[in-house]
């Protein structure tokens, strides 16, 4: 099996590799303000307008606690609350938002297995959802790309959205606004 990247698309405009959900509320709200300015820029942004951002900062506030409480359950060793998402692939999304970005990439093999979690889907999207499946550790998507002929892609074709999120629990992957190798 070829080596797995993990991407984080973000507009040129976003600083890198940081969560709005790191900042206290206050500045959240201050910061998603400024980002909606930007809707020309990144369609995406359209979640940080007055009317909003305040049920998305709710909706993001479960997802993250959610992710949170079962990645510790199944194992993850975070070292911070919020995680830096990426994904392990996602059709269209780099067009879906906008059309200049800036795409951050790192290897699967780099990141400790206890540093990362992964759900199939948006967490946002999934965190209400009856039916959704948990967050998984590093073993188990190696388990299900194998169960796919090793072949990312079909397993891909079977997730929500075709699409699989990775949460990175720790900020030492990251150095000066770039990963750390």
């Amino acid at each position: 099996m070829s080596e797995i990247y993990l991407v984080n698309h973000r507009p040129p405009n976003c600083e890198s590799l940081k969560s709005i959900m790191q900042l206290p509320k206050e500045e959240a709200f201050a910061l998603a303000r400024e980002l909606y300015k930007e809707t020309a820029v990144c369609e995406a942004y359209g979640r940080f307008s007055d009317s909003n951002f305040e049920q998305y900062y709710e909706t993001r506030m479960r997802a993250e606690k959610w992710l949170y409480e079962n990645f510790i359950e199944i194992g993850g060793k975070p070292q911070t609350k919020h995680p830096i998402y990426f994904y392990v692939h996602s059709w269209g999304l780099e067009d879906k938002f906008w059309e200049t970005k800036i795409t951050e990439r790192i290897a699967l093999s780099n990141i400790d297995a206890c540093d990362i979690s992964f759900i199939f889907g948006d967490s946002c999207g999934e965190v209400d959802r009856p039916n959704r499946k948990e967050p998984f550790m590093k073993d188990e998507l190696m388990r299900y790309i194998a169960e796919h002929d090793n072949d990312i892609e079909k397993l891909l074709k079977t997730a929500r959205h075709g699409m699989i999120e990775a949460q990175i629990w720790s900020d030492k992957y990251f150095k000066n606004g770039g990963f750390s190798r």
